[in-house]
């Protein structure tokens, strides 16, 4: 399921993060030398320009073979190991309870889970992520809006990889995992929905492999706006970056080489041959293929919830998707109809 909508967000400091910057290459005649903030601003280690980097030096942010440094002209030795301690900074925060092994459903939705999959996400907590299903292999849970699934620049203690590797560790009587937590797919930080979790090494091979193949299924659900959308669609349209001026760089969006929005009456969500399906491994723009059915429509509202089937997975392509055709998520801050992004 996904339904994205903002959402009231705790926020807490994290521990801060270390980053590993290299290491020095080998050199015969090891009283050859080279200043380290020259090698930071080395095209390895160019994220920043070289008044950033000696701000960090000077701030003793940057080791040495484990030792922190505050001169930007320290010698460095063949083979010396470099990393920059990021400091704390504020980041969403979530609650995750791990339950015991065996479980289908945490004890307070299981019986409407078993009736209906809507009624398990009624009081969803957008600070809490649930285990819906667990055993020896594998977990589901429900990721909420808000939290990333794997660590980036801006999000990493509170990222589903991290939450679920943290829990494990910390709880005796529950670490069963043969191997460490690992998400075998990812939902967007924006999205609400079901993600599996490979618990062994058998079952991140399986189930990585199975995906990559294709032999699993990519179903989601949104709430998007506008009752009269028409009851099944097939949206074919290229998503690739363009520019976008907050933060200084690119986004991906729509990118549509022709009108290829095609309004199926009475065609399943499963149309279409594996040459549309598959993209070519090119840069740029990729092709983008999602199915799109009606599930129910409030009229009254001017919304109605879809099934959305998406055989590839490019970023954001649902909202990109849906926002093409005029009728975005509901809550979506980002995409405007014609899926471009709102630059302001």
């Amino acid at each position: 399921m996904i339904l994205y909508m903002q959402q009231p967000t705790v926020y807490c400091k994290n521990q801060g993060r270390i980053y590993k910057c290299g290491s020095v290459a080998p050199n015969s005649d090891k009283s050859h030398t080279i200043p380290l903030i020259k090698y930071l601003c080395t095209t390895k280690n160019r994220n920043f320009k070289e008044a950033a980097w000696a701000r960090r030096i000077l701030r003793g942010q940057i080791s040495v073979d484990g030792t922190f440094v505050k001169d930007p002209e320290y010698p460095l030795s063949p083979e010396c190991r470099i990393s920059y301690l990021r400091s704390p900074w504020i980041e969403p925060a979530i609650d995750f309870i791990l339950p015991s092994i065996n479980t289908r459903a945490t004890d307070t939705h299981s019986e409407n889970c078993s009736s209906s999959t809507d009624s398990c996400f009624d009081d969803d907590d957008p600070h809490t992520m649930r285990v819906i299903y667990r055993d020896e292999q594998l977990m589901a849970v429900h990721k909420p809006s808000g939290l990333p699934t794997m660590p980036s620049q801006i999000y990493f203690e509170y990222s589903v990889l991290n939450v679920l590797r943290k829990s494990d560790s910390s709880s005796s009587s529950n670490s069963t995992f043969s191997a460490p937590p690992q998400p075998v797919h990812r939902l967007g930080v924006g999205t609400s929905g079901v993600l599996l979790i490979a618990t062994s090494l058998e079952a991140r091979t399986r189930l990585s492999a199975d995906i990559r193949d294709k032999h699993v299924k990519k179903i989601y659900r949104a709430l998007v706006r506008g009752a009269d959308i028409p009851d099944t669609m097939k949206i074919d349209c290229p998503i690739g970056p363009v520019p976008f001026p907050i933060g200084g760089g690119t986004i991906h969006a729509a990118c549509p080489i022709d009108h290829s929005v095609d309004e199926s009456k009475g065609e399943g969500m499963n149309t279409g041959t594996e040459a549309d399906i598959l993209s070519q491994n090119v840069k740029g723009p990729k092709s983008a293929l999602s199915f799109v059915r009606v599930v129910r429509r409030n009229v009254e509202a001017k919304t109605a919830v879809v099934e959305v089937e998406i055989p590839t997975g490019r970023p954001h392509q649902i909202r990109i998707h849906m926002a093409y055709v005029g009728h975005p998520l509901v809550g979506d801050p980002l995409y405007l109809p014609g899926g471009i992004p709102d630059c302001e």
